[in-house]
């Protein structure tokens, strides 16, 4: 099979998401609205790419766009469509967050089980004791709650951070690095520009990321401080 281009990639993501959402595969002019193409020829190629390559079929009803079965293994009922997240944070809007999105991935839901979930990139080493080294995917549900012991998506004022969750003695939040060179967050119970967005449900290791324990451990021994 002919790899995809990263527009391309896209355009078959949108159509697979749109199924999932509605059962229906989005019309041309929905594609066209969406990725901002100048006229409906510029969709029309790249459906066309997608059918020439063989991740879709086209049948002759309306919306009768289709991933090709070998594609939607498992079935798209069994699917999770996953936004991997920029992780920007707009000025005074701390949860859009969580709309700024690159991309969508999809996950078996065997994996994730039910929920609403994001992806991101891991940036930093405050969790390198817990294995989640810099560049490492981490799966959230979305979720603005959690309990202690948690491994969350935190914002905070302008900051987006990965950390485990706690609380102390007069109930404010503490946000608790897995890196020994790294402080605590202990923000007021009632601060505003606190938001939880998301508990991590698993992480996905990159092969740049393959690495002994004692290597982990000389890069948690090297680190510098950071309030993210």
């Amino acid at each position: 099979m002919e790899e995809l281009t990263q527009q391309q990639r896209k355009v078959f993501n949108f159509i697979c998401n749109t199924l999932q959402k509605r059962g229906a595969s989005p019309s041309f002019r929905e594609i066209q609205s969406h990725f901002g193409f100048a006229s409906l020829k510029g969709v029309y190629g790249h459906v066309q790419a997608l059918i020439k390559k063989e991740f879709l079929e086209q049948t002759h009803r309306f919306r009768g766009l289709k991933p090709l079965k070998e594609f939607a293994m498992p079935e798209l009922s069994q699917l999770i469509a996953t936004p991997e997240c920029l992780a920007a944070v707009p000025m005074g809007n701390p949860a859009a967050v969580f709309e700024d999105v690159a991309d969508v991935h999809w996950f078996s839901k065997s994996l994730t089980g039910p929920g609403e979930f994001c992806l991101f990139h891991v940036k930093g080493e405050s969790m390198i004791k817990r294995g989640i080294l810099p560049g490492d995917l981490v799966v959230a549900r979305k979720q603005n709650t959690a309990e202690v012991g948690d491994i969350v998506v935190a914002v905070y004022k302008e900051c987006v951070t990965l950390k485990k969750y706690g609380r102390d003695s007069k109930g404010n939040h503490l946000l608790i690095p897995e890196n020994d060179h790294y402080e605590r967050m202990v923000i007021p119970r009632e601060d505003p520009d606190f938001l939880i967005g998301g508990k991590m449900m698993f992480f996905i290791r990159m092969e740049k990321n393959l690495k002994s324990l004692e290597e982990i451990q000389k890069m948690a021994g090297r680190s510098k401080p950071s309030v993210c």
